[in-house]
């Protein structure tokens, strides 16, 4: 290999010197720009009004139940009859 020498066992060959020159010849954006577009459509003038018309709420109220049940005051007693727990252990 022509050019070439040994680095650390490592054939290594010079960069190449020789660099394409840029394309100097640029083409120009295009000047011709196409206006937008100046008929704009207006926007409907024509608005329908709100329904004036409300209807009222209901003035009616059904009154809440004034007649509630009592609690029922007669309560069982809990059975004071308790078994008592038998325990058992083994030794």
């Amino acid at each position: 290999m022509r050019g070439t020498r040994k680095l650390f066992n490592l054939e290594v060959e010079p960069l190449n010197s020789e660099v394409e020159p840029l394309n100097s010849e640029v083409e120009p954006l295009n000047s011709e720009v196409e206006p937008l577009n100046s008929e704009v459509e207006p926007l409907n003038s024509e608005v329908e009004p709100l329904n004036s018309e409300v209807e009222p709420l209901n003035s009616e109220v059904e009154p809440l139940n004034s007649e509630v049940e009592p609690l029922n005051s007669e309560v069982e007693p809990l059975n004071s009859e308790v078994a008592p727990l038998r325990l058992k252990y083994e030794f």
